[in-house]
């Protein structure tokens, strides 16, 4: 089950990527969410596609498109990944993403860690209104243009906890994704 919302999460992450403002207006002048945004917009923007992929899902799951009963599973998976894309680091774009979700949930009480076993404990209903509320707060950050919210966000939010730092550090000898090797011709 979890491999199926891995799946989901990446397929809806990139679908994402087309949902919420693009084409805005600025102080009377048609423009775009990337230029308004500047250097934070990637960081903002690969977020965005996870949470909001996460959204969707959950968005499926009440319309009855996807069972109900595996909630919990994708959101479990949803947050595991999350590690995955932190290992890259807070310098690239998908790691600061996944930075400001997990500060974002770990403000709003989503998920607990237990630093004696070193485990997390998920919070069902707060996760599911975290994440609803931080497809909120990206979507109004892309759709004012607001660069220096943007800044201010990703300064707050999109920095590496100290817990996932040791955590990472526990983890470096396992490799962060595959690299294929093609033989040459």
């Amino acid at each position: 089950m979890a491999e199926r919302y891995f799946f989901n999460e990446t397929l809806f992450h990139e679908l994402s990527h087309g949902l919420g403002p693009g084409t805005i207006i600025k102080d009377g002048k048609t423009t775009t969410v990337s230029e308004q945004l500047q250097e934070t917009y990637s960081k903002i923007e690969e977020g965005k596609a996870d949470v909001m992929g996460a959204y969707n899902m959950l968005f499926l799951m009440d319309k009855d498109v996807l069972p109900k009963s595996e909630k919990n599973n994708m959101l479990v998976t949803y947050f595991a990944g999350l590690f995955r894309s932190m290992r890259f680091g807070v310098h690239e774009a998908h790691g600061a993403g996944a930075a400001f979700q997990y500060n974002y949930f770990k403000e709003k009480q989503a998920f607990s860690f237990d630093s004696s076993t070193q485990r997390y404990t998920v919070n069902f209903d707060k996760m599911t209104q975290a994440i609803t509320d931080l497809v909120r707060d990206i979507c109004m950050i892309q759709a004012l243009g607001d660069y220096q919210q943007s800044k201010d966000f990703l300064a707050k939010y999109a920095v590496m906890a100290d817990e996932v730092a040791a955590l990472n550090q526990k983890m470096a000898q396992i490799p962060t994704d595959i690299r294929p090797n093609y033989p040459k011709i």
